[in-house]
């Protein structure tokens, strides 16, 4: 019997947990930072809400894209 054997199946690593709970901290700071910076542009530049909506899209955008790297990873998709 190997290592992998004496798993018990659907048990994760370490690793995958601490990359999981990594994004779950990061992901306010990938949505929000796009966001407040596209306010700021938006005070300095008087043209809101145009770069805070732009931000926030991106911001969503990106977010999105990290989890679905990441459920690729970890073989949820194909």
């Amino acid at each position: 019997m190997t290592e992998e054997d004496k798993k018990p199946k659907g048990d994760i690593s370490w690793r995958q947990a601490m990359m999981t709970a990594g994004l779950a901290l990061s992901i306010p700071f990938m949505i929000g930072l796009p966001a407040y910076v596209g306010w700021l542009a938006d005070n300095h530049f008087a043209t809101s809400p145009l770069w805070f909506l732009v931000g926030l899209i991106l911001g969503l955008f990106s977010t999105a894209i990290d989890i679905y790297k990441l459920l690729k990873r970890f073989g949820q998709f194909k």
